[in-house]
């Protein structure tokens, strides 16, 4: 039976997407055999840089840290637990990303969904994006992992959400995401959120994606593999089991150990 050792992508309802209390996911982490749960959801940003639907408002960062340290200690005996966010590079944040590492939480992931410009959100996919979208995407990304604030990097592939297929441009920018990853040493996460869903046209063209993940055995990247869980329920055998094959259909070995501090 394929066993999971950590998930580090666990989102609570506070980013306005997703369900459940929070104690649910540490019980199903626990049935399931995981060994270390870190949560991270949507970077909750200073006031003024809410959004609604997407991430918790500043105003609820104390209550997502006092939920998950208490959970950390009621069951300190049976899981190892983290808090940390998964957050966007946005230069305009920095300061306050180190902040937060500095005295607040113990990690961040890199999880790029859209840029910020003259103080407003701008997201890189829709139906049918332009390359140029994907270039800006990679662009971003390759700065936010230079910054060495990202422990890895989430859903590498997520602008195959607004493709409907692969060409030579978006091979290009694969490549120079794998690229950076190998230099940096970062990882790449095979993310099975992205599996239960399919792209804006319909196709099963969604992240995780067979084409990008063709191109990891051309590069020395870790491989991570992440649950992405926005319910309680998404914490299950099946849902492994499928990460697991895909892993096994691209050739690629993913992390047995991986430690997040």
């Amino acid at each position: 039976m394929n066993k999971l050792d950590f998930n580090y992508h666990t989102h609570t309802y506070r980013c306005g997407h997703a369900v459940g209390e929070d104690e649910q996911y540490v019980i199903n982490a626990i049935k399931l055999g995981i060994k270390k749960l870190g949560f991270s959801d949507h970077v909750m940003l200073p006031s003024g840089f809410d959004q609604p639907g997407i991430r918790g408002s500043f105003s609820e960062l104390e209550d997502y840290l006092r939920s998950i340290r208490a959970l950390k200690e009621k069951y300190k005996d049976q899981i190892e637990i983290f808090v940390g966010f998964e957050a966007e590079y946005y230069p305009q944040m920095v300061d306050y990303y180190k902040w937060l590492l500095k005295n607040k939480i113990d990690y961040l992931i890199m999880g790029q969904h859209c840029y910020l410009k003259e103080n407003k959100f701008h997201w890189y996919f829709h139906k049918d994006s332009p390359i140029e979208d994907v270039k800006k995407y990679t662009d971003d990304v390759i700065k936010g992992l230079k910054t060495g604030l990202f422990k890895y990097l989430a859903h590498p592939d997520l602008f195959m959400h607004s493709q409907a297929g692969f060409s030579k441009n978006l091979e290009e920018e694969s490549r120079r995401i794998l690229k950076t990853c190998e230099e940096l040493n970062i990882p790449i996460e095979i993310n099975l959120c992205g599996m239960r869903k399919r792209g804006y046209n319909g196709q099963n063209y969604s992240y995780s994606n067979d084409f990008f993940f063709d191109l990891v055995k051309d590069y020395k990247v870790d491989v991570i593999l992440a649950l992405d869980t926005h319910d309680p329920n998404d914490i299950n055998q099946a849902e492994l089991d499928k990460g697991y094959a895909f892993a096994k259909k691209h050739g690629i070995k993913v992390l047995e150990k991986f430690d997040i501090k």
